[in-house]
């Protein structure tokens, strides 16, 4: 998967992203700099504390259970953005029009809708009517397929975390009742949620890199169908391969 996606993003990907969204993400930048997308010149001082800031902010949140356990990761972020104010990195006009809201708006429902299935069941519900139907199957790249599918699915509309910990114990439960080695589910569990693009919710990287870039839905749905169909096809055949379920 590794090497399929670092050529597949370099020599397949370009064709489904034109020139076209390079517009767009300009007109991101300059409204977040102002209307004539100019910005005035940083001191010297404030050059500085701006490259300050920003490295003990990335240090502060890789380190922060080791470190700082007594703060939270959004306080640690306020706390950055508020010193790049207080230096004069970003004036607060700048500040405020640096703020991605429509972004934030979509990750706050993207989080609604992932505790809704969380908090009533469904995803389990819909894992275990999947685990049900695959305990009759004995052919190892079946129950895989199955599982990815489900995992990719959910994944879209809830968090690829979440996903995963709905699906890790149904997937064991499945192949302790077929007497199966679930290793390889497991795998395919996490590959199948960490593949899964096609909409702003599995993960926050989504929303962020559709504002940047002046994406939209139709966008992530067509550019990525096909990766979603060749990561299939490659995790499916090679883990269950590798670890096949039934031996």
């Amino acid at each position: 998967m590794l090497v399929f996606t670092v050529l597949y993003c370099a020599f397949v990907m370009p064709h489904f992203c034109d020139d076209r969204q390079i517009g767009k993400a300009d007109n991101f930048k300059r409204n977040m700099a102002g209307n004539d997308g100019k910005k005035q010149s940083l001191s010297v001082l404030s050059e500085i504390a701006g490259i300050a800031v920003f490295f003990a902010t990335a240090l502060g949140l890789m380190l922060q259970a080791y470190v700082l356990p007594f703060l939270a990761v959004w306080q640690i972020c306020l706390t950055g953005a508020v010193c790049m104010v207080i230096f004069k990195v970003l004036t607060p006009s700048e500040a405020v029009r640096s703020v991605p809201l429509s972004m934030l708006l979509l990750i706050v429902g993207t989080l609604a809708m992932a505790g809704a299935l969380s908090a009533t069941g469904a995803g389990e519900l819909i894992g275990e009517v999947i685990a049900g139907f695959n305990v009759i199957s004995k052919n190892s790249y079946v129950i895989g397929l199955a599982f990815f599918l489900l995992t990719f699915v959910l994944a879209q509309f809830m968090s690829n975390r979440g996903t995963m910990l709905i699906l890790y114990p149904i997937a064991i439960a499945t192949c302790n009742k077929i007497n199966a080695d679930p290793r390889g589910l497991l795998i395919l569990i996490e590959a199948g949620a960490l593949t899964a693009f096609m909409t702003p919710m599995p993960t926050a990287a989504v929303p962020a890199m559709m504002e940047g870039g002046g994406y939209s839905q139709k966008d992530l749905v067509r550019g990525g169908w096909l990766f979603a169909v060749l990561s299939c096809v490659i995790c499916v055949g090679w883990i269950m391969t590798i670890f096949p379920i039934i031996s």
